[in-house]
């Protein structure tokens, strides 16, 4: 949790999110989320540090991971798992993706 409140603080986010708002998702993620431990090591990905993100996603059965990372990215899809940029994926969500 720590680390996803870092982000939202960071500047050019902290400026687009209203202060109420962040409070209430970070309350939400940390009151309602559900935590996973990675069961499986995997080193596919080209950036080390993002292999955790695939571990997570077998680890809890993700269909999809959202991210902007080009290393993350270049794997899709990864055993099943789809990647797609955010736009992509809200697209899909509202219906007017693939």
């Amino acid at each position: 949790m720590g680390e996803l409140a870092g982000v939202l603080a960071r500047p050019k986010l902290v400026r687009l999110l209203d202060p109420e708002l962040r409070s209430e998702l970070l309350w939400q993620l940390d009151n309602l989320g559900v935590s996973f431990e990675p069961t499986e090591r995997v080193t596919d990905c080209r950036d080390a540090k993002d292999d955790k993100y695939l571990e997570l996603a077998l680890a809890s059965g993700a269909g999809a991971i959202v991210s902007s990372d080009a290393d993350l990215l270049v794997l899709h899809p990864w055993r099943s798992v789809r990647i797609l940029r955010p736009a992509e994926y809200l697209a899909e969500a509202e219906g007017r993706g693939p």
